[in-house]
């Protein structure tokens, strides 16, 4: 049962990522400003992309390897 759970919690984790990356996106699209990444931006975005997708992967990798 408790795995069951874990895999509705990383379903709604990868929901909640799509759900903030458009709306960052309709943010920007309502300014009118133009999507564009400088070397600051990816400096900040970047970790903590690669953070999050390690943590939910090794959460997935673990809910797989229990089964």
């Amino acid at each position: 049962m408790s795995d069951s759970v874990f895999a509705l919690f990383l379903g709604f984790a990868f929901i909640w990522i799509l759900m903030g990356i458009g709306g960052i996106a309709l943010l920007m699209r309502s300014q009118n400003q133009s999507f564009r990444l400088n070397r600051d931006a990816i400096l900040v975005f970047l970790p903590i992309l690669v953070v999050f997708l390690i943590a939910l992967s090794f959460g997935a990798f673990m809910l797989t390897k229990g089964s």
